[in-house]
């Protein structure tokens, strides 16, 4: 089973893909557009292309709870995407993938993907723990 990592920004969004047995992920692409239904149009696009089975969008979720305006922002963006996506779309939580990104990211790779990808690196693990536990 393949996902799409979304890491919904205001002008870049960056996206994640994993391997086909959906353990490991790589950076994958920047969706450079500030048109929420561009983007949409754009993910949907990028997960047809690379087969993916589910889409996952990070949620920038704040540290001291509750909500703010680029959660609000990610939350409509789901909606839409849902709404429009063959695919299911599910939300993982996002905290603290771009300070990861910006000191893990290898030369020449857009911190944007390298979120993505460590947000859906997260949400990959939480599953296959979820899926050894039930064993």
């Amino acid at each position: 089973m393949r996902f799409l990592g979304v890491d919904v920004g205001q002008a870049r969004t960056g996206l994640a893909l994993s391997d086909p047995l959906g353990i490991t992920c790589r950076p994958l692409d920047i969706v450079h557009e500030k048109d929420p239904e561009a983007v949409v149009v754009a993910v949907l696009a990028a997960a047809k292309r690379e087969g993916a089975d589910t889409i996952v969008v990070g949620l920038p979720r704040p540290l001291s709870g509750g909500s703010n305006q680029q959660l609000e922002t990610v939350e409509a963006f789901v909606e839409k995407l849902a709404a429009h996506s063959p695919r299911p779309v599910t939300t993982w939580d996002e905290r603290f993938t771009s300070k990861l990104a910006r000191g893990s990211r290898p030369k020449g790779v857009p911190i944007d993907s390298v979120a993505a990808c460590h947000m859906l690196q997260g949400y990959l693990n939480r599953r296959s723990n979820d899926l050894h536990e039930e064993e």
